[in-house]
């Protein structure tokens, strides 16, 4: 009889698979960590305030073709709110076709969420496969998380990626701070492409989170949530140097919140958001050293969250945003550069109340000026740095001042 033999990198591969199939072969669960239930904050002109915050399409397009680099946005949605995004993606090639890398995707604009990261050990055994695992170490071991991941292609190029992140992996075993327990554990099931082809990008995201519970018997306290968000994306590059983008983004939550013993309000709330955005933008130099960036922007969020400790009290908020935005751009040699950005809407919002089911409407016309100064260092490929002052136009007489902004972004 003749012995056959396996080679490490089979046997690596058959490992990393197990593992994967493993976990995506149950029912998946997610959760992001946000035990918070937040009441409804925004107001008319706040889709207005992001579009201005967020990066253009030359960064966003930048970003996605960078193996390495961070980026930050963030400026006031009101008195005390912020609107915040922040990405960081680091990797070192290491031999044998290792590789570690720390990931992290956080934005914040209509609740509470704390700052998580990811930690990657990736294995390439063949060209144009990696597998490996990901996690995110905590000194409380009961936060700790575990996952895999498989990716086919190159993620600054064509590729399709699986992932799956099984969250507080220990939290029933290593809970030495309360007696709260978490059935079923939580776990992030993820699905990401990019089709580059030509002058043709499609890319898409889609990120489950289906239902998890926390009980803590100490508080009385009932907690439940389950999410799923969709992106897609569309660009074409009609002629070298014009881009025409189209982005549509999606997701819906749901939480449950009830402390039984707490006088709170907080901890006696159902929650439930919807949220659906598109963007239809066109990019591209007007004359040397003058960039265009413009487009239309459409919103709709929905907030609808009950009063579990009162009887039918609760309500809905609706924003239905339609926008369009403009902004120039001139380089001022290879350090510096101005931009100044126009935003201008239509915004319907309407309060439901549930107790007597009476609606309250509040339509209008919103517009916003943006003035910008950034420094450079084009010399060594390096980073940007913005600064941002913004202005009402819709209401300049009465109050023309709107905030500020501070943008970076680096890429290598």
């Amino acid at each position: 009889m003749e012995i056959q033999r396996i080679n490490s990198s089979q046997l690596l591969l058959s490992f990393f698979l197990l593992i994967f199939l493993s976990g995506i072969s149950k029912n998946l669960h997610a959760f992001d960590g946000a035990t918070n239930v937040d009441a409804f904050h925004l107001n008319r002109e706040n889709f207005l305030d992001i579009q201005s915050y967020s990066f253009s399409a030359t960064q966003d397009r930048k970003w996605r073709r960078a193996e390495q680099g961070w980026r930050m946005t963030g400026g006031s949605l009101g008195l005390d709110l912020l609107f915040l995004k922040f990405q960081l993606k680091l990797i070192e090639q290491l031999s044998r076709g290792f590789s570690a890398s720390v990931r992290i995707d956080h934005e914040e604009f209509y609740e509470r969420k704390p700052l998580n990261f990811e930690i990657e050990v990736g294995w390439q055994p063949i060209s144009k496969v990696s597998l490996g695992v990901a996690g995110q170490p905590q000194f409380d071991k009961r936060n700790a998380d575990y996952g895999a991941f498989i990716t086919l292609g190159d993620r600054q190029n064509s590729f399709l990626r699986l992932h799956q992140l099984r969250q507080n992996l220990f939290y029933n075993e290593k809970n030495l701070y309360d007696q709260s327990t978490q059935d079923p554990h939580p776990i992030e099931n993820q699905v990401e492409g990019t089709w580059l082809r030509d002058d043709w990008e499609f890319g898409f995201k889609w990120t489950e989170s289906l239902p998890m519970k926390l009980w803590d018997p100490t508080l009385a306290l009932n907690f439940s949530h389950e999410e799923t968000q969709q992106q897609l994306l569309i660009e074409h590059q009609w002629n070298p140097d014009w881009t025409l983008g189209w982005q549509w983004k999606k997701f819906r939550s749901e939480k449950y919140r009830e402390a039984t013993t707490s006088p709170d309000p907080a901890d006696h709330r159902n929650q439930e958001v919807r949220w659906s955005s598109q963007i239809l933008q066109a990019d591209g130099p007007l004359a040397r050293d003058w960039y265009l960036n413009a487009g239309l922007r459409y919103d709709m969020f929905q907030h609808h969250l009950v009063q579990l400790n009162t009887i039918n009290e609760g309500e809905e908020n609706i924003i239905h945003s339609y926008q369009w935005f403009g902004s120039m751009r001139q380089l001022l040699g290879n350090e510096t550069a101005w931009e100044t950005g126009i935003y201008l809407g239509e915004v319907d919002r309407s309060l439901f109340n549930l107790k007597d089911s009476s609606k309250k409407a509040d339509r209008g016309l919103e517009g916003k000026l943006r003035i910008s100064w950034e420094v450079r260092n084009d010399y060594a490929g390096g980073g940007a740095l913005m600064f941002t002052s913004t202005w009402n136009l819709d209401n300049f007489a009465n109050d023309f001042w709107d905030g500020g902004n501070v943008t970076y972004q680096r890429t290598f």
